[in-house]
């Protein structure tokens, strides 16, 4: 039989438990990693802008007229609505007071 299983634990303390110290050395590393995340972000703005393929409004002093010109009157007609009101729901609206009562 094997003797390792009779082994006492390895008591070590927290320190000596560490794999590195914190500190200075992990913020470096953080503050890094977050500048190189911001070049990357603007690398890739960059490239988008650069592949982007919208059209530009171009701004003009001549503007075209929004109707034709016509010597005819213009006509103003009825909007087609429905004279009886409707709530939210679609329904008629109920009356405010009963019919025959003050």
């Amino acid at each position: 039989m094997d003797n390792d299983t009779a082994k006492a634990p390895v008591q070590e303390t927290a320190n000596e438990a560490r794999q590195g110290p914190p500190g200075r050395p992990v913020l470096k590393i953080l503050i890094g990693g977050l500048l190189l995340a911001i070049v990357a972000w603007g690398a890739a703005e960059l490239y988008g802008r650069s592949t982007d393929n919208t059209p530009k409004a171009e701004n003009s002093t001549t503007a075209a007229p929004a109707t034709p010109a016509t010597n005819e009157p213009t006509v103003n007609t009825p909007a087609q609505t429905n004279p009886t009101p409707q709530t939210g729901s679609g329904g008629d609206q109920q009356p405010a007071k009963p019919n025959g009562t003050q």
